[in-house]
């Protein structure tokens, strides 16, 4: 018999990384699923946190005290403002990082994280609530350990 969690997250990329940790801090009881543990908030092409369309948003998650920001401070090579020759409307600040340690780093630091339990495993389907006309997401069926229950689940599937 495996525990309700408040929440599980469904991927340890960078967006499941963030809402893993943040919903852990904030106190609920976090489920993270990646199917390998190696590979939490890996950077699998590009290693910047930034640039024009992620730029903001990487603002904002440090801003609320997110891990991304903090990981790319401790393993970060290269920091450029983009768009320099355009106005200041379009500038955008980009951090190029050491694609191992940050990961390492990110992986490390949830480990750390109190309230926060990974798993490695693959999810297979969601279990849903049925009743009054609505139906309701409860919980995730893996594959190797079974289900797990859950207030509420959240999926980051990824690109």
């Amino acid at each position: 018999m495996f525990p309700k969690y408040d929440v599980i997250v469904v991927g340890a990329g960078h967006a499941g990384s963030e809402a893993a940790a943040a919903a852990a801090n904030m106190g609920s009881k976090v489920l993270l699923v990646t199917m390998n543990l190696q590979n939490i908030a890996q950077m699998s092409c590009n290693p910047a946190i930034g640039g024009t369309a992620k730029g903001h948003l990487v603002k904002e998650i440090d801003a609320l005290g997110g891990e991304m920001g903090k990981a790319i401070d401790a393993t970060g090579i290269q920091y450029r403002i983009l768009n320099r020759k355009k106005g200041p409307a379009i500038w955008s600040s980009r951090a190029q990082a050491d694609m191992d340690l940050y990961r390492r780093y990110m992986k490390h630091k949830l480990e750390q994280t109190p309230n926060l339990h990974i798993r490695q495993d693959s999810v297979e389907g969601l279990l849903v609530e049925k009743g009054d006309g609505r139906d309701r997401v409860v919980g995730v069926e893996t594959k190797s350990f079974g289900r797990f229950w859950a207030k509420k689940v959240c999926i980051t599937s990824g690109t």
